[in-house]
């Protein structure tokens, strides 16, 4: 049976884990409401790309690199940068230098990363910015089946079911379709990043929370480099 009260609840938790938006729950949480909220994750991803798009539109009076600067500033503002923070983590938690500081790893992959998408938004077109974020949250729910690893830290993954991957499967494509230039990227990107979750599954016993920030990550940078090099720009 159906419980609105439940959906509801599980859409404040996924929108207050990974935006900006913070709405105060006067109630118990429950397993079952983070089951119910994370079918939603397309459709923030959807909103985090609509208006991403809607700013990409200034490059039509601004130096591109410029927009590509607010569009980043934009992208770590709606987000928190709770993926990057969960990169940073991650990549810490993954490689651990043995005679420097053990969060090197972090520092250098968020620069990396933050230098890559800078250079990738002043060339992409408004549709592949719209693209990136549902690519980003609808594959951390459409790859979840590959991590064989315990999952009880992580709070989305662990919780992903036949019908959160079937629906984010259908919003993905359904939103590339409407300029099917963007099918195959997406089609690739999928198949690539379960290939590189495939091996972190294999390094990592003990899956951390971060862990999901950075598949987001990793799967929306694949998606925009494919976009790229496909020059659908």
């Amino acid at each position: 049976m159906f419980d609105l009260r439940s959906f509801v609840i599980g859409i404040v938790l996924m929108l207050r884990k990974f935006t900006i938006i913070d709405i105060t729950i006067y109630a118990d949480t429950t397993e079952e409401d983070y089951k119910n909220g994370i079918i939603i994750l397309p459709i923030v991803g959807l909103a985090i790309g609509f208006f991403a798009c809607l700013i990409s539109s200034l490059k039509l009076f601004y130096d591109s690199f410029f927009v590509s600067t607010i569009i980043l500033t934009y992208y770590c503002i709606i987000t928190k940068t709770v993926n990057l923070k969960d990169t940073y983590r991650t990549l810490n938690y993954i490689i651990k230098p043995q005679n420097q500081s053990e969060q090197i790893s972090g520092i250098i992959g968020i620069i990396i990363i933050c230098l890559f998408y800078f250079s990738v938004f002043s060339l992409v077109n408004s549709a592949a910015l719209l693209m990136m974020p549902v690519a980003g949250y609808s594959g951390l729910i459409i790859l979840s089946t590959l991590f064989n690893r315990n999952k009880e830290k992580t709070s989305v993954i662990k919780f992903c079911g036949k019908y959160h991957k079937i629906f984010a499967f259908i919003i993905s494509f359904s939103v590339a379709i409407f300029n099917y230039k963007l099918v195959i990227p997406l089609a690739l990107t999928y198949m690539i990043s379960g290939f590189v979750i495939s091996i972190i599954d294999k390094k990592i016993k003990l899956l951390p929370n971060s862990i999901e920030g950075f598949i987001i990550e990793i799967i929306q940078i694949i998606f925009l480099l494919i976009t790229y090099l496909f020059k659908i720009i």
